[in-house]
């Protein structure tokens, strides 16, 4: 036998979210995920391949994070979408490293074999990636850098694997 009720109305359900224990229970953890991202990064970049101006750069855009997390509380406006801004920033900033970190592997996979063409777009795109990290360009161009630093590596990976076969 079917209900008339519907449940819980959607204001029901958006005040039920605004009780004040649990939106902090969620700050902090979302705080403490974004964290333990930024130390997982730091990690990668203490064991990374990259040059280490690069990897110092990297570093420096990680400590900035976790300094502005470090300011957030509770009780701030818009603290919660701020967390969830600053770990998507975390996020574009592993990919940064991860894609920076391929360019150096494949390059010196690659050795003599690859060409000026090759090479010179790989340091090219992974200086503008750089860039964007240096100049805080999280969204728009870092994600736009980062995507054709992929491709270039990718490429290059292919390139690497016909010269080795």
């Amino acid at each position: 036998m079917k209900s008339n009720t519907s449940g819980p109305n959607r204001l029901s359900r958006t005040a039920a979210k605004e009780v004040p224990h649990r939106t902090d229970e969620r700050f902090f953890a979302a705080k403490a995920d974004v964290k333990k991202a930024c130390e997982d990064l730091l990690h990668d970049l203490r064991h990374s391949a990259a040059h280490e101006p690069m990897v110092a750069d990297l570093v420096t855009a990680v400590n900035r994070v976790q300094q502005q997390l470090k300011d957030l509380t509770p009780d701030m406006p818009k603290a919660s979408s701020t967390v969830r801004d600053i770990a998507k920033e975390v996020q574009h900033l592993q990919l940064a490293e991860t894609w920076v970190e391929s360019t150096e592997r494949v390059l010196t996979r690659l050795g003599t074999g690859a060409s000026k063409d090759m090479r010179d777009g790989l340091l090219e795109a992974q200086d503008t990636v750089m860039w964007c990290v240096r100049a805080e360009h999280w969204d728009g161009q870092l994600t736009a850098a980062v995507t054709q630093l992929q491709k270039l590596v990718q490429e290059a990976e292919a390139q690497a694997s016909r010269v080795a076969g």
